[in-house]
C-alpha cells in the first residue's frame, strides 16, 4: 500500500491526470481499472477519475511495491524526476542567468504564489523552437529554482511556464504561471477573452482617428506568415482588433491597439493590411522604411510592445488580480521617431 497527499501546486487538477503524473508508465485503462475496483482510491472512497483535487486530500493505492514502481512510481514522481534532473535543473539556472540582465532589476512586474509577470525583452523566444533556445520558459524555471520556489520534485507535479506568447522580436508583458491553479486561470481568461491586453506600435504613416480591424486570417506555411481576408470564403480564423493614435508625427504614428482575438501575426498583418506596417517588420512591413530606420536609430525587429494587461472581476482563486492592471511602457525610441515631422 501507498499514500499520498495532494500538495498545494497539485490541486485543482483531474484525478486520473494526477495518477497519470505519479505513475506515468501505466496505461489509462489500467489506472481506471484500479478505480472501479477500489485499488486506487480519493479520500478513502471510491472515485471515477474525474474529481478535481484539492489540497491535502489523501490517494491511496492497494497495489505492490512492485506495481508501483514498475510503472515509475519508486517513491512518487519525486524520486522518478531526480534520474538525470539535475542536468535539466542547471540548463534552467543557465537561462535564467543569460537573461536577466536583459530583464533588469526592476522586470518582475507582479508576482503572487500562482502568477508571474514580467517584461520580456526584445530577441528572446517565450517558448522553445529548438532543443537549444533559452527562452523565457527556461528563465521562469530557473528563477524559481534559484528562489527556492521550485525543484525537480515539485517540477515533476508541475511545470511552470509562460501563458501569452510573444513574438521573439515583440517586448513587454508577458504573463507566467507558477501553480496549476495560476494555469487554469489565466488559460480561461484567454479563452474567455476577459483578459484584456494592450500593445503599442510604431507604424508608417499618419493615423489621425482610432477605429478597429475585422477579417480573416489564414496560415501559409511556406513563408509562415498568414493572409488577411474580410470575409470566410475560403476558410480562415476570424479576427479583430481595435486601435487608437498616441502619437500623430509627419512620417509615423504611435499606436495603441487592443487584441481583441489573439492570433499568430494578428496585428502585425492587421497594421500591414490598413496600410501602416509597423516599423521594422520584416514580414509585413515596408523594407526600404525599415532600411532607412534601421540606418538612423539603429533599430532590429518590428516596433511592437505589449504594454498594460486588464485583468477582469474575480472572485475565488486568483482574487488578489481582480480588476488588477499591469502597465509596461515602451521604450523611449517609440515615442521619439513617432514625434519626428
Amino acid at each position: 500500500m501507498r499514500e499520498w497527499t495532494v500538495k498545494s501546486e497539485e490541486k485543482d487538477q483531474r484525478f486520473n491526470k494526477y495518477l497519470q503524473r505519479r505513475l506515468p508508465g501505466a496505461p489509462s485503462s489500467f489506472l481506471y481499472k484500479m478505480l472501479r475496483k477500489k485499488n486506487i482510491t480519493l479520500n478513502d472512497k471510491k472515485a471515477s477519475g474525474s474529481e478535481l483535487l484539492l489540497e491535502g486530500d489523501l490517494v491511496t493505492l492497494f497495489l505492490s511495491d512492485d506495481t508501483i514502481g514498475k510503472f515509475g512510481g519508486e517513491d512518487g514522481a519525486e524520486d522518478n524526476a531526480k534520474a538525470g534532473g539535475d542536468n535539466e535543473l542547471q540548463e534552467y539556472v543557465k537561462a535564467y542567468r543569460q537573461i536577466k540582465g536583459r530583464i533588469g532589476d526592476d522586470g518582475i512586474l507582479y508576482e503572487d504564489p500562482d502568477i508571474l509577470i514580467v517584461r520580456k525583452p526584445v530577441g528572446v523566444l517565450s517558448q522553445k523552437a529548438a532543443d537549444t533556445d533559452r527562452t523565457m520558459n527556461e528563465w521562469l524555471l530557473g528563477y524559481l529554482i534559484e528562489n527556492g520556489e521550485a525543484d525537480a520534485a515539485t517540477l515533476s507535479r508541475f511545470k511552470p511556464s509562460v501563458c501569452n506568447r510573444l513574438d521573439r522580436n515583440t517586448g513587454g508583458i508577458l504573463i507566467c504561471s507558477k501553480s496549476l491553479t495560476g494555469a487554469r486561470k489565466i488559460a480561461e481568461m484567454l479563452r474567455d477573452r476577459t483578459l484584456r491586453k494592450f500593445y503599442r506600435a510604431a507604424v508608417l504613416g499618419t493615423v489621425k482617428k482610432g477605429g478597429k480591424i475585422e477579417g480573416y486570417l489564414s496560415k501559409d506555411t511556406v513563408t509562415n506568415t498568414v493572409n488577411f481576408k474580410e470575409t470566410a470564403k475560403n476558410g480562415g480564423d476570424w479576427t479583430r482588433t481595435t486601435y487608437a493614435p498616441v502619437i500623430t508625427g509627419g512620417r509615423y504614428s504611435l499606436l495603441e491597439m487592443e487584441l481583441i482575438t489573439g492570433k499568430t501575426h494578428q496585428l502585425r498583418s492587421h497594421l500591414a493590411q490598413m496600410g501602416h506596417p509597423i516599423l521594422g517588420d520584416p514580414k509585413y512591413g515596408d523594407r526600404k522604411v525599415n532600411e532607412k530606420i534601421r540606418g538612423e536609430f539603429g533599430l532590429r525587429g518590428q516596433m511592437l510592445w505589449c504594454c498594460r494587461v486588464e485583468f477582469p472581476r474575480m472572485e475565488g482563486d486568483l482574487a488578489r488580480l481582480s480588476e488588477k492592471v499591469i502597465c509596461c511602457d515602451p521604450p523611449r525610441i517609440y515615442t521619439e521617431i513617432c514625434a519626428v515631422k
